[in-house]
């Protein structure tokens, strides 16, 4: 049997993974990033590889986001979101999954 350690319970020492980072971003009127402020210069997107949505949570703190993968002019590629709640928006790590034969390279 566990010894009961009288402290609190919670939380206390857990911290969020993954948390997103604002960002200034350049849209087109349909809301689609053109440039984004990256590593203090701005950058145009070359390209948006991936678009997708996501809401949730309608019940409690709603959360309505639309992400983008994007791709910089020099190469780089970013997950960046509009939080349309907030009409704000973030960039946030995110890594597709990859297929059981692809290796991850650094």
């Amino acid at each position: 049997m566990v010894q009961d350690p009288r402290t609190a319970t919670g939380a206390g020492r857990f911290r969020p993974l993954n948390r997103p980072a604002p960002l200034a971003v350049e849209a087109d009127p349909r809301g689609w990033p053109t440039a984004l402020l990256w590593q203090g210069a701005y950058r145009r997107v070359r390209a948006i590889h991936d678009s997708w949505r996501i809401d949730d949570e309608w019940w409690r703190d709603e959360i309505a986001r639309r992400y983008f993968a994007v791709e910089l002019e020099g190469g780089r590629r970013v997950t960046i979101f509009r939080d349309l709640m907030a009409d704000a928006w973030f960039a946030q790590t995110y890594e597709p999954p990859r297929s059981s034969g692809q290796q991850r390279t650094a």
